[in-house]
């Protein structure tokens, strides 16, 4: 009942909003069927048995032109990991200033990867999802305001994406957390030629993490000498900063795409994270055949370094170390692939990812995946 009044008062503005302007629908479905090929193993929410919800989704975007520069868009989405609840992800105002700059106002995309502005939209890229180690940020849309601007510099198209807002997002941290990151600001720029395309990003946010089940730990540590262990596991107003690095190369038949990013989350129990990832692709008649490389690598110093051991603190020292070295991770996968465009609007994709922890070997798996994907 819940997703269906979302859905009809969704359909309702439009509808209302269709006297005063032209209204143009359209959308994107991902209908994903998966399984690891070992009962005792699990990968990416997959399990040994065909699961068709994780990784299914289905959208409707709606855009209509105001007039004298203005439009306004609005997708909603329903993914089967998450039993089709239905979410607004993208709503908000476009101004298109000039010829080059555009100026949005709502909910929008941040543009962290190389394939944010159309991440969900599995036809639009090689895989059936984009690489997890390097996509797998806990929010990547924000409220607030953005501007695109667009320019030939030389032989090279450019856009420069600036954004500012914040997000409020639930977190799947021990029993659950609201969080909030605010004063998000950063900024994306592509540069493209031919055959060339290079992009860096760089975003930062005030973090603000409450974990219920740090508290009886936080408040130990803040009736120590040593309170300022209390500072790094409670996260409040913290910084988290974002790095991304890409590049594409797309000729005729080949195309290679990789990129690298670093997020590093000061002053938190939380650990810093590095990540990239490789993919090279042969196309031949309507197939696309493709490999990706990566590795991903999550690291911690313990917070209770400096705090002496053996002066009644080791009921303290002993549960935080095992927080922040349950953070601590190193691993690399090998995706092999194919993509079948069957049809102008749909494809038919198949995804082979063997998966490899190197800190803890009874984690490896391997998955199959398949996947019909289509806009409309």
């Amino acid at each position: 009942m819940k997703n269906l009044k979302k859905t009809l008062l969704f359909t309702s503005l439009f509808v209302a909003a269709s006297a005063q302007a032209e209204i143009t629908l359209n959308g994107f479905a991902s209908i994903v069927a998966g399984t690891t090929t070992s009962s005792d193993e699990a990968l990416y929410g997959f399990e040994n048995n065909f699961d068709f919800s994780q990784g299914s989704l289905l959208a409707l975007q709606a855009s209509s032109d105001l007039g004298e520069g203005f439009s306004v868009t609005a997708q909603v989405l329903s993914r089967g990991a998450e039993d089709w609840d239905t979410n607004f992800e993208w709503a908000y105002v476009a101004y298109e200033a000039n010829d080059n700059l555009r100026l949005l106002a709502g909910r929008q995309r941040v543009p962290f990867y190389m394939f944010s502005d159309f991440l969900d939209v599995s036809y639009a890229y090689v895989w059936i999802t984009p690489p997890t180690g390097v996509y797998d940020l806990v929010f990547d849309t924000f409220d607030g305001l953005g501007a695109i601007y667009n320019i030939s510099v030389g032989e090279f198209d450019t856009t420069l994406h600036l954004v500012y807002g914040g997000n409020n997002s639930e977190l799947a941290i021990g029993e659950g957390s609201d969080a909030e990151f605010k004063n998000l600001a950063g900024a994306a720029f592509t540069a493209t030629r031919d055959w060339l395309t290079l992009r860096a990003a760089y975003l930062q946010a005030e973090m603000n993490i409450p974990v219920d089940a740090l508290d009886p730990l936080i408040n130990g540590w803040r009736s120590t000498p040593f309170a300022g262990v209390a500072d790094d596991l409670e996260t409040s107003n913290d910084i988290g900063a974002f790095i991304e690095l890409g590049f594409q190369l797309d000729f005729e038949n080949i195309i290679v795409v990789g990129e690298f990013t670093q997020l590093r989350l000061d002053n938190s129990p939380f650990s810093d994270d590095d990540s990239y990832y490789v993919m090279a692709g042969y196309r031949f008649d309507n197939m696309l055949a493709h490999i990706t490389y990566g590795e991903d690598e999550n690291s911690r110093d313990r917070i209770t370094d400096g705090v002496p051991v053996g002066v009644g603190l080791d009921a303290l020292i002993e549960p935080t170390n095992a927080f922040t070295d349950s953070q601590i991770s190193e691993s690399n996968y090998v995706t092999l692939g194919l993509r079948w465009d069957f049809h102008d609007s749909a494809a038919l994709k198949f995804e082979y990812t063997s998966y490899s922890d190197d800190l803890n070997s009874n984690n490896d798996a391997g998955l199959f995946r398949t996947a019909l994907v289509t806009v409309f």
